[in-house]
């Protein structure tokens, strides 16, 4: 089929006008440059098919989208063209010397038709599989010194320790910050704690020689006591404890006073400084002045910083640490439920009768239940000895729990509270309470014999002086200790009032 100067020049038309719309302006104009030249070598050779070789070349050029656009039309007409282009190296310098652009390593070779689809699938083929290889050579590619095995980058050391500063600095802000929050919520109920009516200048102390004041240096002695009454001011103690903490190990001593102990109990209502009663009467008769007062005297200490407690604090601090464990012989089970019901009547808080002996959980009011049993158990001496082991357990229970907690106890305890600690003192107390450790649980005096004075029943100290020498071994280390002239005078007439001495010792 032969085709007329009419319909090239018409397809070459319509090809121009497809063109325009594919390409950029500016290599529009550089194609339609190069059309006018090619149109005039064309006219000047006089050769009628020189637009066919050109339109065959054009065709393979990096226009490839235009050829592929136009792959609908029979491939008849640019086979004919083909036929009709000169073949040869004469061809391309003629195509050359017209400005026609040589073919690239990605044009369409010539004499290939350019409507042939398989073509262009071939070659989208060879350009899909270089880029795979591309992007598997990226992958095979070795690891970046600075780069980890999971693609992380590896910080330098220097960075690495600026990081760890930053870390641990915001985690002492922290702790900082819940540390000044806990003082500020501390300080905040401090007020509801009942403070003492009188200083610690106050507060009675023998004449110790020098040697016998440095030997307590080093210490924190704190007197505790618990009276069985909400009120502050007056009841008995019924726990009479002296608590003494090493400043620099923080080992922790007991020594429980026996609250029957016979000894020098001043009157502070009649002023009478040569009374003998039992221990627990000077709280009765001067509150904790008075207290403070008969330790020191008899004891020849100089303590004057004292927590007073009541038992409806105590269970209080027991529930909210979450109870404690305690075996509960059979032989306690009648005594242990009559306290738990008079404890009940007395604090107003409600808790229920054990109904088996043995290993078992305990509540506040069934703890300070246990606290009071004494008939039959031990006596006075059993009842200090099993006082200091629910202290030792509110001690560890008190390290477990969390601020929450704490705060907690400081919040509803603290009103049925008397002290003259410091909030300073507190704080500093607190602040080292996981590093506390009992070390020694002491009952006082350590040689004692049940007597009957006038119709009282009381604990007879067996050479008070000669105790008071062991008591200060025990609690500060001190074995060149030599009691005053106070405890001797007071251990002298102890001996003369009750007929019972050192003599009487069986060890």
């Amino acid at each position: 089929m032969k085709y007329r100067d009419e319909d090239y020049e018409y397809e070459k038309r319509r090809r121009e006008l497809e063109q325009r719309k594919r390409t950029r302006p500016d290599a529009e104009m550089t194609s339609q440059r190069r059309r006018n030249s090619s149109q005039q070598q064309s006219r000047s050779t006089g050769e009628q098919d020189s637009y066919a070789r050109r339109c065959s070349q054009s065709y393979g050029s990096d226009q490839r989208r235009t050829a592929q656009g136009n792959g609908s039309r029979t491939s008849s007409r640019s086979s004919g063209s083909a036929r009709r282009a000169p073949q040869g190296s004469n061809a391309g310098r003629s195509a050359s010397a017209a400005g026609v652009r040589q073919p690239s390593r990605t044009t369409r070779p010539v004499g290939i038709d350019p409507y042939d689809r398989s073509y262009s699938s071939a070659r989208r083929s060879e350009t899909d599989s270089y880029y795979s290889d591309m992007s598997a050579r990226k992958r095979q590619r070795p690891v970046d010194e600075a780069v980890g095995k999971k693609g992380k980058k590896q910080l330098s050391a220097k960075t690495k320790r600026k990081r760890r500063t930053r870390k641990i600095l915001f985690a002492v802000e922290g702790i900082l910050l819940c540390l000044v929050l806990a003082c500020l919520f501390v300080l905040s109920k401090w007020d509801l704690i009942q403070k003492a009516s009188f200083g610690k200048k106050d507060v009675h102390v023998n004449d110790l020689s020098q040697n016998v004041i440095e030997s307590m240096e080093g210490f924190s002695t704190i007197a505790v006591f618990g009276v069985d009454t909400r009120n502050m001011e007056t009841g008995r103690s019924d726990v009479i404890m002296i608590i003494n903490v090493n400043n620099a190990t923080k080992e922790v001593k007991l020594a429980s006073v026996l609250r029957d102990t016979y000894w020098n109990v001043p009157d502070a209502t009649t002023g009478n400084e040569d009374k003998f009663a039992k221990a627990n009467n000077a709280y009765h008769t001067g509150g904790a002045e008075n207290a403070l007062k008969a330790l020191n005297k008899n004891l020849d200490l100089q303590i004057t910083d004292y927590v007073t407690v009541n038992w409806y604090a105590v269970s209080l601090a027991i529930d909210h640490l979450g109870g404690i464990e305690i075996d509960v012989p059979e032989s306690m089970m009648g005594e242990i439920n009559g306290y738990i019901t008079e404890t009940v009547e007395s604090t107003g808080r409600g808790s229920h009768h054990l109904k088996e002996s043995g290993y078992q959980h305990l509540d506040g009011i069934q703890a300070v239940a246990f606290c009071r049993i004494r008939h039959n158990n031990g006596g006075d001496d059993g009842r200090a000895d099993r006082q200091r082991q629910v202290v030792g357990l509110m001690l560890e229970q008190a390290k477990k729990a969390g601020p929450t907690t704490l705060l907690k106890i400081c919040e509803t305890v603290f009103p049925e509270v008397s002290t003259n600690l410091t909030l300073a003192q507190v704080i500093s107390l607190a602040g080292s309470a996981n590093d506390y450790q009992i070390t020694q649980n002491i009952a006082f005096p350590y040689h004692q014999v049940d007597a009957l004075v006038g119709s009282a029943s009381v604990k007879v100290p067996l050479g008070l002086a000669e105790d008071v020498v062991q008591l200060h071994s025990d609690l500060f280390g001190d074995t060149t200790y030599t009691p005053s002239e106070t405890v001797k005078q007071i251990s002298n007439k102890i001996e003369s009032q009750t007929g019972y001495g050192l003599s009487d010792r069986n060890d």
